[in-house]
């Protein structure tokens, strides 16, 4: 059985459900790549799970044409990792989809969109006991912006957790845009256009009671 939310993940920036004012930051940040690299090379999505950050990721990058790299650095945590799939990606050249070279003086860009980035965490070194997988992830992360040539999103839900220590410094090299949950009407209407188009009958109290019960996450539904 195909997996809904991934069939009807928004495919471009107009397919994302609310949230139309972080979307128009989004997009001011994109064309400022278009013509330089801008101040803050970097932006920090912040919101609940499940609230469409990743997939306004993704479609800004379809919007703009631009190849990108994901990278979920809960999974990912040392820094050796981040540095060679981020940080390379970062200051490299990129190609279209089709394998051609495209320089960013023709307006190529890669963006590389770091998700769950504020479980970076910053273990306590006096405690031998604890694992340090992930020592030195968010230095990297910094070191990353500091020199990329390329577009960065870097995606949290506790935006407090990513600024502590070490990533105080955050605050003043990226711009933080907020998402919040979608009104429980645009999920509605949204609910409405998959069910016909999956030829599903369904009585419209129950996708109230979906759009209620979900919280603004729009994958809940699917689960």
């Amino acid at each position: 059985m195909i997996d809904w939310t991934e069939k009807y993940r928004p495919k471009l920036l107009n397919d994302i459900i609310g949230n139309t004012k972080a979307i128009s930051e989004l997009k001011l940040w994109a064309e400022s790549w278009t013509k330089e690299i801008p101040k803050n090379k970097a932006i920090i999505l912040v919101g609940k799970p499940g609230i469409g950050k990743t997939s306004t990721a993704i479609a800004l990058a379809h919007n703009y044409q631009w190849s990108f790299i994901e990278l979920n650095t809960s999974d990912t945590r040392n820094a050796i990792k981040i540095k060679n799939i981020a940080t390379v990606g970062a200051i490299n050249e990129t190609f279209k989809e089709d394998g051609t070279f495209l320089s960013t003086r023709d307006g190529g860009r890669k963006l590389i969109i770091l998700d769950e980035a504020d479980n970076l965490y910053e273990r306590n070194i006096s405690n031998k006991q604890m694992d340090l997988s992930d020592k030195g992830g968010k230095k990297e992360i910094i070191n990353t912006i500091k020199i990329t040539n390329q577009p960065i999103i870097l995606i949290v839900n506790d935006y407090y957790n990513l600024i502590k220590g070490s990533g105080d410094i955050l605050k003043k090299l990226c711009k933080t845009i907020r998402f919040f949950p979608p009104y429980e009407n645009l999920i509605i209407e949204n609910l409405k256009k998959i069910c016909l188009k999956e030829d599903v009958d369904i009585n419209i109290e129950v996708l109230h009671e979906i759009s209620v019960r979900c919280k603004g996450d729009i994958r809940w539904w699917t689960k």
